[in-house]
């Protein structure tokens, strides 16, 4: 009867233990997830072009759209009544072009939507070495912390569903639905969320009439930190036709950050000087 009493009571407190064994490797695994997307808190921002501040709110895609809008606005790009864009003759793509606006300005040598232009070999690898430099910055989340971070959380979400599975539904659940939401969470790290609320708060979308005399670099750093708002302002007939204010284009193209599509600019390289990189 003794040994059967402790075999009893041994049931109960073996899975007591690998339940909280279970709770602790889902939480680190959450944590290690989360550190691997927000770190580090400091970065690089010296010389970043109004691309690379949209790159890290939106992705490539947010820079591509914000480069066409800068070449549209230097005079080298049009677009059509269909929205497929197409570079003038006898133009350039600017004097301080990054990587991302010759690939583009090359690509458009034909009547191209952003869409088709964004999958052409150059421009692919344009976007890539920018998000590559951006990752070298600290101001963006690389390929391999990514993966990483992804394979911890869907771990993490393994361990509490097999929690909720043993009946530990208060616990396994919300640790579930958090694991799945980590990989949904923004690339940038804190560093990148630390330059753009700097940014916001030193270059607020100015007044319609005061848009009209906004300068390039001023215009492309508006637009790749306002987005949808900035497009209205300061590109209003060029977002419309190439569909970045609207429409399946629009969907394709930009990003969305905080509830705002993501938006574009003008030609110029280095919209950041070193003392816009104050506090990042």
């Amino acid at each position: 009867m003794n040994s059967a009493g402790r075999a009893a009571g041994a049931g109960p407190l073996t899975g007591g233990v690998m339940g909280t064994v279970g709770v602790v490797c889902a939480v680190v695994g959450l944590l290690g997830a989360g550190l691997l997307r927000r770190l580090p808190v400091r970065g690089r921002a010296e010389g970043l072009s109004a691309a690379g501040v949209a790159a890290v709110r939106g992705g490539a895609r947010a820079a591509l759209a914000v480069v066409a809008v800068e070449l549209h606005r230097a005079g080298t790009v049009e677009v059509g009544r269909s929205g497929r864009l197409r570079r003038l003759v006898h133009s350039t793509p600017g004097r301080g072009a990054t990587p991302l606006h010759r690939a583009l300005w090359a690509a458009l040598g034909r009547e191209l939507s952003l869409t088709d232009a964004a999958v052409t070999p150059a421009v692919r690898r344009a976007r890539a070495e920018l998000l590559a430099d951006l990752a070298g910055r600290g101001l963006r989340c690389g390929r391999a912390r990514l993966a990483a971070s992804t394979l911890l959380a869907l771990a993490s979400g393994g361990t509490a569903v097999v929690l909720a599975v043993r009946g530990d539904l208060a616990t396994g659940l919300p640790l579930a639905a958090l694991a799945l939401a980590v990989p949904c969470t923004p690339a940038r790290t804190l560093a990148g969320h630390r330059l753009l609320r700097t940014l916001r708060r030193r270059h607020p979308l100015p007044g319609a009439e005061a848009a009209q005399a906004t300068d390039p670099a001023e215009a492309g750093l508006l637009t790749a930190l306002h987005g949808r708002r900035a497009l209205r302002l300061l590109a209003p007939q060029f977002a419309a036709l190439s569909g970045l204010l609207g429409r399946r284009t629009a969907r394709e193209t930009v990003a969305r950050s905080e509830g705002d599509a993501f938006g574009f600019g003008t030609v110029s390289t280095s919209v950041l000087s070193s003392g816009d990189s104050h506090g990042v």
